[in-house]
């Protein structure tokens, strides 16, 4: 009798539950991978706006009065909400200023603070 080589089904068994294993976490860290990056992205190019606002804002002559406003604005081929909060400080040539950043989804109505991708802080210097 000729003695036959090659694997048995349990072994074939056992190796296709193993690489279905390391298939499916190589996809599940892809997609993690894939995920955070465009979060990093979003909440880089929403840094780059704020950042952008608030230099108009310290250019702006004379300063912008207290108060809240909120506008569109167009930045990297998206579309981008801002929301500027500008409040007195016990100094009375600063002003505080607070901004959100959200991409501009027509299908969420929900308040630009909820969903902003980014908040940042400053103060600005009154000229008038």
């Amino acid at each position: 009798m000729k003695r036959q080589y090659g694997f048995t089904l349990l072994e074939v068994l056992v190796a296709l539950t193993i690489f279905a294993t390391v298939a499916a976490t190589l996809l599940t860290a892809t997609a993690s991978s894939a995920r955070n990056a465009a979060r990093l992205e979003e909440k880089t190019l929403a840094g780059w706006i704020a950042d952008n606002h608030l230099g108009e804002l310290l250019l702006q002559r004379p300063s912008p009065a207290p108060g809240r406003k909120q506008r569109d604005v167009s930045y990297a081929g998206r579309d981008w909400q801002v929301q500027e909060e500008i409040h007195s400080t016990s100094d009375a040539t600063l002003r505080r200023v607070t901004l959100w950043v959200a991409p501009n989804n027509p299908q969420d109505n929900s308040d630009i603070q909820a969903r902003a991708s980014l908040v940042v802080s400053g103060f600005i210097g009154v000229h008038e």
